[in-house]
């Protein structure tokens, strides 16, 4: 029986229909970092080395593997049609979608810092960036919680 850790037991306690991948290593953390040139808050480090992402709500990828954070936020900021169509990404650390082309992302500081816990929801439809939650435990809890998010 494999043991869960703190947030495989907080995220299967909030989507009866979680699904969990084998933990990242420590090495795959720091190649993500150094891919996308972020360092991870240690809470989502921490979920990371428990579960190398999630997937809830019918098969979203409520936080995204390590090569799929690196894949998605190279994506993100290197795409050219994106230059044309929202502001600039750089300053956003993509960490999961809604599965409606909604993403949720950590602001990053002009240092390449992330300053605080707070994490946004971007909408691909309006590229509104709206505050969405304040740590990544309130944003699983509200993400996963059918009372407390509305979805894409």
């Amino acid at each position: 029986m494999t043991e869960r850790g703190p947030w495989r037991s907080l995220i299967a306690s909030l989507a009866a229909d979680a699904e969990f991948a084998a933990g990242a290593s420590a090495a795959q953390i720091a190649a993500t970092e150094e891919g996308i040139g972020v360092s991870l808050p240690g809470d989502l480090r921490s979920l990371l080395l428990e579960s190398d992402g999630v997937q809830a709500d019918f098969g979203v990828d409520v936080i995204w593997s390590c090569a799929e954070l690196a894949k998605q936020n190279i994506e993100f900021r290197s795409f050219e049609d994106f230059r044309e169509l929202y502001m600039p990404f750089d300053n956003l650390l993509f960490i999961g979608a809604d599965g409606g082309g909604d993403q949720f992302a950590y602001a990053i500081a002009a240092d390449g810092r992330i300053p605080n816990k707070d994490i946004y929801r971007w909408d691909h439809e309006t590229d509104g960036r709206v505050w969405f939650s304040g740590r990544l435990t309130q944003y699983l809890e509200r993400r996963l919680s059918p009372s407390n998010y509305e979805g894409g």
